[in-house]
């Protein structure tokens, strides 16, 4: 309040005094305008994106010894290969920047490593939707705007929907992405169950995904069918408890992998499908469902898509866990060249 009381105060100042100070200033030549430096805001103390594509990380930690900005070019933040680490200079106000650039437009992550800790930006409104936030999303638009960027056109509805999960016995919920047409649509719509990856939530997809973005822009430019999207959270069950035993990180987790697939799978048959059916007009075809994912989620449309070929008709993997930690139950799977559906009582009643 006091620095606001003086910034009024010198404004004032200065605007009772600047005829006086024009008239003494004979130095400026007549008819030149003096240079006027815009005043700072603040967010010249925030990671900025400029015209150029040039990006200006900034964190205000006067009390750090070493602040360095990592971000994944190529790959995540915890992936050494394909990032970049840049070390930030400190102001004498506290405040440490660096500029990087220009980069290609695109979505990437990055992360402030702080004396060693890695932390989100506290100034950007994207962080990245994980289960521990540690990371933060950068956008770079495209000229003229590219697939990933927001266009004009219509839009389509993402819906934060709430279910009973009698598998876990618990509230969840879920995402659910309607297109623009869909309330003026009578015919039942495609369906895609789409799992996002381990550490993720449900948002990823729609986030560092641009899901939304993608299908409108695909939509507006006839490449795409309309479609309903649902996406599930790709942890049925938690993982902070699994023990580490094994110097390789992610093999302590696959006894963990086999247990949430099999939970998640359970989950998306007695609860999550019934509940987009009761509430969304989708298609009963099996032509028109289909259920993909990204890493653990990939391995969760695997062992779902195969356990359930007399329900899905499309499967898509992307950089799966590999499946075999799921055993002998999918490599036998795989042997049968019969369609056909895992034992779960719902599935008859679900497919009719």
């Amino acid at each position: 309040m006091k620095t606001r009381l003086l910034l009024v105060l010198v404004g004032l100042v200065i605007g009772f005094t600047w005829p006086t100070f024009a008239q003494q200033k004979e130095a400026t030549p007549s008819g030149s305008t003096p240079e006027v430096k815009p005043p700072p805001t603040l967010g010249d103390h925030f990671t900025q994106v400029s015209p150029d594509r040039r990006v200006t990380f900034r964190l205000f930690a006067p009390k750090a010894n070493a602040v360095e900005v990592v971000i994944g070019i190529k790959s995540a933040t915890y992936e050494p290969q394909g990032t970049t680490v840049a070390e930030m200079t400190k102001d004498p106000r506290g405040l440490w920047a660096v500029t990087l650039g220009p980069l290609d437009p695109n979505v990437y992550t990055y992360q402030f490593r702080l004396d060693g800790c890695g932390i989100a930006d506290p100034s950007n409104d994207m962080p990245l939707p994980l289960r521990h936030i540690d990371a933060s999303l950068l956008m770079i638009p495209g000229t003229p705007p590219d697939f990933l960027d927001d266009q004009t056109g219509a839009h389509g509805t993402m819906h934060d929907e709430m279910y009973y999960s009698t598998t876990l016995g618990k509230n969840r919920n879920v995402l659910v992405y309607t297109p623009p047409s869909y309330d003026r649509s009578r015919a039942p719509l495609p369906v895609l169950y789409l799992y996002s990856g381990f550490f993720a939530t449900r948002y990823l997809w729609a986030t560092e995904g641009r899901l939304p973005q993608i299908l409108d822009n695909l939509l507006t430019q006839g490449k795409a069918v309309p479609m309903i999207v649902v996406l599930p959270d790709p942890h049925a069950l938690a993982y902070e408890t699994t023990p580490l035993t094994n110097p390789d990180f992610f093999t302590n987790f696959f006894p963990f992998f086999l247990k949430n697939q099999t939970t998640a799978d359970e989950e998306l048959f007695r609860d999550i499908i019934p509940f987009i059916q009761a509430h969304y007009n989708i298609s009963n075809e099996p032509r028109e469902r289909a259920i993909a994912g990204l890493s653990m989620g990939g391995l969760q449309a695997l062992g779902t898509g195969i356990g359930h070929l007399g329900y899905f008709s499309w499967l898509g993997a992307f950089s799966p866990t590999p499946p075999s930690v799921l055993g002998d139950d999918f490599r036998n799977a795989l042997k049968d060249p019969s369609p056909h559906v895992a034992s779960f009582s719902s599935l008859e009643r679900l497919s009719g």
